[in-house]
């Protein structure tokens, strides 16, 4: 086991698991968020580290393959790695094993290193010197907005109203990464897309553009292209939160291709 990699078993709790008796998409999520924190603190930057120097990691951009499901009692072999860095970002590449060896799910996930939450920083050097992979130039993968208009541009996507709630949030008070993950789901299985939801495997892509804070009046489409069902939420002012999509298919990106081919 190198500095750059670190695993966890967890379990599934009774909790994380749907109506189908699956473990949800935002359980993979919250899982590598815990893992990421564990292996930075078993190589001496605990979550005090970060709050006294102010310094916090915002997630960018997230492919997230979840290949077969798991149910409550599974203890998931859970497995980070440090693949590179440029700049504010780092990526991370996180797989979760069965313990039969089976491969319930694999994310690749970029992360911002930010002062105080707000503005990006150059990755502290204290970091770069614990984990040698952050040496290894990696490129950012934007992610394609795309304008519901020009798919639907009859009646477009219809608009549900919501806001953020204090159970939605993590310590810097707005909606944590994972929280995402069950909107998306949510609206896309009322907009008629529970197969999708619900199908192994099936992928997600999610771009986060701006953070959104408990108790902030938000808008959310869901729609389908046809092929897999895209997501956006925007502030009532229109400032886009996160956009992305979710397809019943094998389709990773980056090097959550190498991990699942």
């Amino acid at each position: 086991m190198t500095h750059d990699v670190h695993s966890v078993t967890f379990p599934v709790r009774y909790d994380e698991c749907g109506p189908r008796g699956d473990a949800r998409a935002s359980v993979y999520m919250r899982l590598f968020q815990e893992l990421a924190f564990a292996h930075s603190a078993a190589l001496g930057f605990p979550l005090a580290w970060y709050e006294h120097h102010r310094f916090f990691w915002l997630l960018r951009r997230v492919n997230l393959v979840v290949l077969a499901p798991a149910r409550y009692g599974d203890a998931l072999f859970c497995t980070t790695r440090v693949a590179g860095a440029r700049r504010v970002m780092a990526r991370r590449i996180n797989t979760a094993h069965r313990a039969d060896g089976t491969l319930i799910a694999a994310a690749m996930a970029d992360w911002i290193f930010t002062e105080g939450g707000v503005t990006p920083s150059r990755i502290s050097q204290e970091l770069r010197d614990a984990f040698p992979t952050l040496t290894r130039p990696v490129a950012p993968i934007p992610l394609e907005e795309v304008d519901p208009e020009e798919v639907r541009p009859t009646d477009g996507a219809p608009r549900n109203s919501l806001r953020i709630r204090l159970s939605d949030a993590d310590a810097m008070g707005h909606a944590n990464n994972a929280v995402y993950f069950d909107l998306l789901d949510d609206a896309v299985a009322r907009s008629g897309g529970a197969a999708t939801v619900d199908a192994h495997p099936r992928t997600y892509d999610l771009q986060y553009n701006s953070a959104a804070p408990v108790g902030a009046a938000v808008s959310e489409r869901a729609w389908s292209d046809g092929r897999g069902w895209h997501y956006r939420l925007e502030s009532d002012a229109g400032a886009l939160h996160v956009h992305g999509r979710v397809i019943a298919e094998l389709a990773p990106i980056g090097e959550t291709q190498d991990v699942v081919r």
